[in-house]
């Protein structure tokens, strides 16, 4: 479903509303596949340092987003796209629905975080296991794929029914992971199979895996998105998170600034202060996001020691996202998903 909302006050507006807010000139709208809670620090901030613009903010799940790009004529279009799902917004960028950011900020993100100028990364979120506390208070925790393929291959009494992770059919962002995972790991299909044989429940948000999670329902999430997990971490002790440490995937949250855009200096200003250090600082304090400049403090930096260990990997921006989304690759790829982790709920 849509979301449709104004920040900074939050507040639901009717579609006519909307639709009259659209002939003002200096105001600034957003699709965006990111959770309001996330984004509204950043959001509230922007409009501080920037009073007399309308921030419009549409809130969607990642294939929703895609999907309602390619469906609105470009008259109708947004100002910023933003998605973590990174393949899917270099496909709008090589589809020609983005222009480029001329900003020397830009010029300062790592190769992986910017393709073309048009496609922008902003965030570095790593791919984490989330996992019950008081599930796991006499049991090993797994801290590396291999260790988790061996420790559900033995224990499927305790996982049965009880591990979650993203249903890639629904997901954008879990297709994104489990085709990065297939071009990362060698054991990703092994993987596979053993969540097969728990009979892993797969979900459509990140929000109900963890509220399963945390009231029981589930022991582990596997491929989760970190930033969301480890901001729900802080505030919940039910749940624990893993960075697992032989490697660990990191997706970049991209905005892209639509080629249609109606008012064009608004979203090239509010995409030169996601990357700002300002507006990277604000993410660091006050949001549930993690910031990609490495000169801020993000959360993934105050795991002390533990980061030394792990091997980040992150996913860069660029025409090779763009192979696992060929029709008859991602029908393949879908089709040995269901048949290894479904085969009993087919």
């Amino acid at each position: 479903m849509i979301r449709l909302l104004f920040c900074c006050i939050s507040i639901f507006l009717s579609m006519s509303l909307m639709a009259e807010s659209d002939k003002e000139a200096n105001q600034l709208n957003i699709y965006s596949a990111t959770d309001l809670r996330a984004m509204a620090p950043i959001l509230a901030d922007y409009q501080q340092r920037n009073p007399g613009i309308r921030l419009n903010y549409y809130e969607f799940d990642t294939l929703e987003l895609y999907e309602a790009i390619k469906i609105l004529p470009m008259d109708k279009q947004p100002d910023i796209i933003i998605s973590s799902s990174m393949d899917l917004q270099v496909r709008l960028v090589n589809d020609g629905y983005a222009q480029p950011l001329d900003s020397a900020t830009s010029q300062s993100l790592p190769s992986w975080a910017n393709w073309r100028n048009e496609a922008i990364g902003f965030t570095y979120e790593p791919i984490v296991f989330v996992y019950n506390k008081a599930a796991f208070k006499n049991k090993n925790i797994p801290k590396t794929h291999e260790a988790l393929a061996l420790s559900l291959r033995e224990g499927d009494e305790f996982y049965i029914h009880k591990v979650g992770s993203y249903d890639v059919r629904r997901s954008a962002l879990g297709y994104l992971i489990a085709t990065q995972d297939e071009v990362t790991s060698s054991i990703s299909g092994r993987i596979q199979e053993s969540l097969g044989r728990t009979i892993t429940q797969v979900y459509g948000r990140t929000s109900q895996l963890l509220d399963d999670i945390a009231n029981g329902k589930l022991v582990l999430g596997y491929n989760m998105l970190g930033s969301y997990s480890l901001a729900r971490a802080k505030r919940d002790p039910r749940i624990g998170v893993v960075i697992p440490e032989d490697y660990t995937l990191v997706v970049s949250r991209v905005g892209l600034i639509s080629k249609a855009a109606k008012h064009v200096v608004n979203a090239k200003n509010f995409m030169s202060y996601l990357i700002s250090p300002e507006g990277q600082q604000v993410m660091a304090e006050q949001s549930e996001l993690i910031p990609l400049n490495p000169k801020i403090d993000p959360l993934v930096n105050q795991l002390g020691d533990i980061k030394k260990s792990i091997n980040f990997h992150p996913i860069p921006l660029g025409p090779a996202l763009m192979v696992y989304l060929d029709q008859s690759k991602k029908r393949r790829f879908i089709d040995a998903w269901e048949t290894a982790l479904l085969p009993k709920q087919q």
